[in-house]
């Protein structure tokens, strides 16, 4: 077992692998998604002559944000990174110098696209070529079936979010049926409860509602909005990892670092392009 450091050692230690590094790069998470992130970035700012061996995980999104303002050690550049998060629907980014805040949910967004999870099950199945993985897995109609009750539901975890500060995030599992696909009735459910727990908050329906169409407004159902949205770590990759073992009728099984690790190697890199560019402007 890995020893973890408090994140007040981990960005301290920053200054141990300066030489390794043309910038240091202060993200959410744990020392588990180093290997993930090293290699995002490195196939990221490939034609850019940065090196980058080391990243620095400093825990939550709040964590993160705090030692970003608290850095006032001008001697190296850095830049650091969070998610977008549930915030994204309802509040402006912070505006602090050296942050970038991504226009997604979590990093692992911008990983998934079909090229990225077809080869990724291509290479782990081994019994069939890429265009029948493609044709088999067909990725556009999964993502259509999970679209409108995956927004739905983040929808009203926001709203919840917004109105309360708080909001219980479940795992995509927790939403599915006994073949491993999406239950919208279990989705109707969980809507109801925050629903009736606002109301007994002491948000009206009137209110509730004009949050609701305000975000329709700005975020329309479409592939976009889920895979900007939703969480993709929590829910649109495991939800693949099933959808690859039902489709292909195997088992694959491997944890979920590996899954978004692997991604990397065919994921759209060009919508990392705003990133690529705070990067280098830091």
């Amino acid at each position: 077992m890995a020893l973890e450091f408090s994140p007040e050692v981990r960005q301290t230690a920053a200054v141990f692998t300066e030489y390794r590094n043309s910038i240091d790069i202060y993200t959410e998470d744990c020392v588990k998604d180093k290997p993930f992130y090293v290699k995002l970035m490195n196939r990221l700012l490939a034609d850019t002559g940065i090196i980058i061996n080391d990243i620095h995980p400093l825990g939550c999104r709040r964590e993160v944000i705090e030692f970003c303002q608290n850095d006032t050690d001008d001697r190296r550049k850095r830049i650091y990174i969070v998610d977008g998060d549930i915030y994204l629907q309802f509040k402006e980014k912070e505006n602090i110098e050296h942050l970038y805040v991504l226009d997604a949910y979590c990093i692992e967004n911008y990983v998934i696209c079909e090229d990225a999870i077809c080869n990724v099950a291509c290479f782990l199945y081994g019994q069939a070529s890429l265009e029948v993985i493609k044709n088999t897995l067909n990725i556009s109609q999964a993502l259509n079936e999970i679209e409108k009750p995956l927004i739905d539901l983040f929808f009203y975890y926001s709203i919840q979010m917004e109105c309360t500060n708080q909001f219980r995030l479940l795992s995509i599992e927790a939403y599915m049926d006994n073949t491993n696909r999406i239950d919208s009735a279990k989705i109707i459910a969980k809507i109801s409860e925050i629903r009736n727990g606002l109301i007994h908050y002491g948000i009206t329906e009137d209110k509730i509602d004009e949050l609701l169409n305000k975000r329709r407004l700005h975020f329309p159902y479409n592939e976009q909005t889920l895979l900007r949205i939703v969480s993709g770590k929590d829910f649109i990759i495991p939800y693949f990892r099933h959808h690859i073992n039902r489709s292909l009728n195997c088992k694959i099984s491997l944890p979920k670092e590996a899954w978004k690790y692997n991604f990397v190697d065919k994921c759209d890199i060009l919508k990392l392009e705003p990133l690529k560019q705070a990067i280098l402007s830091a």
